[in-house]
């Protein structure tokens, strides 16, 4: 499988940074959740909605986006966040927080807000586990329906002081800073599995790194076919895109990686990869 070390519940509990979420305002400009050119796959029945999940950085763990085909009823947020509680994500580096039998009882929103009311088993969370399972679905929600910028989350109708005995609950959430929550790079196009042509295609995601600096290299079957640097669009804090042509490959299935490594000891910081069918 992937560099990236496998991320369980008890790593979690044993963590005790939090992470972002809060009212605070932006400091940098958070990434599009625009959707992107629909698939051959989709109907008029779906449409692509983000869903966020957690994997790990030697930061911390942090959110990881992907985008998957939804029918949006009986309305954006719900159907969004019913996904993400009863499936897996495409990419099997990354993992949700929600534990099965996780249901999405009510959405109801009124202005910019949004009460989110779920039915969950015992979460056995530390508090940057809770926190992060609270970032899935308030970035998660707030994707899905642009115009609501907080989320109360409540349990079987009523209002509780903690999910996992750690976050304030009794208050709306907010997206965190988006280098205190997502990973600092990702790799957004193309997906996970997706097929592309074998004569070139553009590999591009996002970052939020040290000088804008975004490593990447192509692996097939162990072994490093290409390697190579760009850069993003600006350096840290600021998220924002990178992308490099890629060419001259046979077909076949690839990894591609991208990665920021330390500046001060060159460690690898974060990544991000895909598994690639070149045709």
């Amino acid at each position: 499988m992937k560099n990236r070390r496998v991320l369980t519940l008890v790593a979690f509990a044993a963590v005790i940074i939090s992470l972002g979420l809060s009212g605070c305002s932006q400091s940098s400009k958070p990434p599009t959740d625009s959707t992107p050119t629909p698939s051959a796959s989709s109907t008029v029945s779906t449409k692509a909605m983000a869903q966020y999940w957690v994997a790990d950085t030697s930061r911390g763990f942090r959110l990881y986006r992907e985008f998957v085909q939804v029918n949006p009823a009986p309305d954006a947020i719900t159907a969004a966040l019913r996904r993400l509680v009863s499936q897996k994500p495409i990419d099997s580096d990354y993992v949700s927080l929600w534990p099965l039998g996780t249901t999405i009882n009510s959405v109801i929103v009124t202005g910019d807000s949004a009460i989110v009311d779920l039915t969950f088993p015992k979460l056995n969370l530390g508090s940057e586990a809770e926190s992060l399972a609270i970032a899935q679905l308030v970035w998660t929600a707030t994707a899905a329906d642009t115009t609501v910028k907080k989320i109360l989350l409540t349990v079987d109708g009523k209002k509780i002081e903690s999910l996992a005995g750690h976050m304030d609950a009794t208050k709306a959430f907010t997206r965190g800073l988006t280098y205190e929550v997502l990973s600092p790079i990702w790799i957004t196009s193309p997906s996970e599995n997706q097929v592309v042509d074998a004569k070139g295609f553009t590999l591009s995601g996002m970052a939020s790194t040290f000088e804008a600096n975004v490593v990447w290299k192509v692996m097939k079957d162990g072994v490093l076919i290409q390697e190579g640097s760009t850069t993003a669009q600006e350096a840290a804090p600021a998220w924002k895109p990178w992308s490099v042509v890629i060419e001259n490959l046979k077909p076949g299935t690839y990894e591609f990686f991208a990665m920021e490594y330390s500046a001060e000891d060159g460690s690898l910081v974060a990544q991000d990869t895909k598994n690639v069918v070149l045709k």
